[in-house]
């Protein structure tokens, strides 16, 4: 008897246990902190003839970014990128470039951010309405 006791005291505590959070056994809490390299936006809008391209960039280890266009299938692999402009990193994570001669039509641009470890990551597409 006294041993069946003395487990189920046992298995009290290893389910209490196993139902509390980890922060709360005397564990420290991981931090939320955990820092994030990549585009938290993009978007374009018409200027004039022209079109503008802004994009938001978290991360202190881009070397630059590269903006692309193109007015065919934007999710097509063969469709054609073409370079508008290479911008440089600054301390800032917003970011525009101006397109002063976008085809007339759909225009779709992305930004491919250059990090210095040499790998890019690139943004989601923004469309545009040229008439």
């Amino acid at each position: 008897m006294k041993t069946l006791f003395i487990f189920a005291i046992g298995a009290m505590v290893f389910l209490s246990m196993a139902a509390t959070p980890a922060n709360k056994m005397n564990t420290p809490a991981k931090t939320q902190n955990k820092f994030f390299d990549g585009f938290s936006g993009i978007k374009s809008h018409r200027q004039g003839k022209g079109a503008v391209v802004t994009w938001s960039f978290q991360s202190s280890n881009v070397s630059g970014f590269i903006v692309q266009k193109t007015n065919e299938d934007p999710n097509d692999p063969y469709s054609n990128w073409v370079t508008v402009a290479n911008v440089g990193s600054d301390a800032s994570r917003s970011y525009k470039c101006g397109d002063d001669t976008p085809c007339f039509g759909i225009m779709n641009y992305h930004v491919v951010a250059v990090m210095n470890n040499g790998t890019t990551i690139t943004s989601d597409i923004t469309t545009l309405r040229i008439h």
